[in-house]
């Protein structure tokens, strides 16, 4: 957009030294190159200024639609976990001793990961004032981090 505002300065220079050893005819001629460059310089200006305005348009949609997958994401772990607590509660009502402490140390690991997911959407349905990426990264890992658990 540079290099045409450039341009266009250039021919009414240009323009503008030629005018004065120059006819009538061949002043015209280069007042009208200068308008059309004008033009030119705002069409290219307008179709700029609408292609930032629908790329904007279509970043909010994506990141609108991540952060649904994400919630889905993040209440689809939410119920494994509150899954695997249920069969924790049973297991710790007819435990002996020293399974039910290691049971209820779980049970407990289980409750942090359940409060860290709550904080996380929280996050996600608000508007995130970080990069989105960064945010997707990290909560992307914790997930993960988290179904590696339940599966040991």
């Amino acid at each position: 957009m540079k290099r045409v505002f450039k341009t266009a300065a250039m021919l009414l220079a240009l323009g503008m030294f030629t005018l004065t050893s120059c006819s009538r005819e061949d002043k015209r001629e280069v007042a009208d190159d200068v308008q059309n460059a004008q033009d030119k310089v705002e069409n290219t200006a307008d179709n700029v200024a609408e292609d930032v305005k629908e790329a904007g348009q279509e970043t909010a949609a994506e990141i609108e639609a991540e952060r649904k997958e994400m919630a889905e994401k993040i209440e689809k772990r939410k119920k494994e976990i509150n899954e695997e607590l249920d069969e924790l509660d049973a297991k710790i009502k007819t435990a002996k001793a020293n399974e039910k402490e290691k049971w209820e140390k779980r049970r407990a690991n289980l409750k942090e990961d359940i409060n860290e997911l709550d904080a996380e959407m929280a996050e996600v349905k608000k508007d995130i004032k970080r990069d989105w990426k960064q945010f997707k990264r990290d909560l992307n890992a914790k997930i993960d981090d988290m179904q590696k658990d339940l599966e040991n």
